[in-house]
């Protein structure tokens, strides 16, 4: 059976944006039901099948007229998950991080300098991302609700500046839970550093699709 001319143009639509699953489905759901009212209206007027729908969409809009604000929207949301989903994981493995370690069986050297440093480089680069993904989702929430549009370039160059810092969170982290292990055998056996080598995964797993979605959408 011939897809009608609505099929298509939803079709169209839909290969041409990219964002949030949930959301693009719901806006694509709200567009072919806009468009089924308009032909059942223009057909109620006494239009035939073919011309209803042909009007319905010619009104409607063509897929480059409609498709930037759509991607906007998705753009917006994307980046509104990913900041929201980095605050989430921080703030939680800021509380958790330190008992990995409380009552840990095993004593050692002081670690050297290099290894503190390391530690405070990637406890400042935590902070970092929850600042910008706080702040990010903060100023994008505001816009929506104020009815503001949002750049297109600032907002890919924000995206891409966050996602940035979580593969120097990722990298510096897996750095020092290696050097860690390495100074301390005992630790790569520790249930709690286990949980929570298991956990960060899941977690960055978690951001990481989060970012992927939103380097597409923006």
């Amino acid at each position: 059976m011939r897809a009608s001319l609505v099929d298509q143009h939803i079709r169209l639509l839909d290969r041409a944006l990219s964002g949030p699953a949930g959301l693009k489905r719901r806006m694509l759901t709200e567009a072919r039901d806009g468009l089924d009212d308009a032909v059942r209206d223009l057909r109620a007027a006494g239009h035939a099948r073919s011309a209803a729908e042909r009007a319905a969409v010619a009104e409607f809009g063509t897929v480059d007229e409609v498709a930037p604000a759509f991607q906007a929207e998705l753009a917006a949301s994307a980046a509104r998950v990913l900041g929201l989903r980095v605050v989430t994981v921080f703030a939680v493995s800021a509380i958790c991080s330190d008992l990995m370690w409380q009552g840990a069986p095993w004593t050692g050297p002081q670690p050297p300098t290099g290894y503190l440093l390391l530690s405070a480089g990637v406890d400042w680069l935590g902070k970092l991302a929850v600042a910008t993904g706080l702040l990010g989702s903060v100023a994008l929430w505001l816009a929506t609700r104020y009815g503001r549009q949002v750049s297109a370039r600032l907002l890919r160059g924000a995206v891409v500046a966050l996602v940035a810092v979580l593969m120097l969170v990722a990298g510096s982290g897996l750095a020092l839970y290696s050097w860690s292990a390495e100074m301390w055998d005992a630790a790569l056996t520790w249930p709690p550093m286990i949980a929570g080598a298991v956990a960060m995964t899941a977690a960055g797993t978690w951001i990481a699709r989060a970012a992927s979605t939103s380097l597409r959408a923006t």
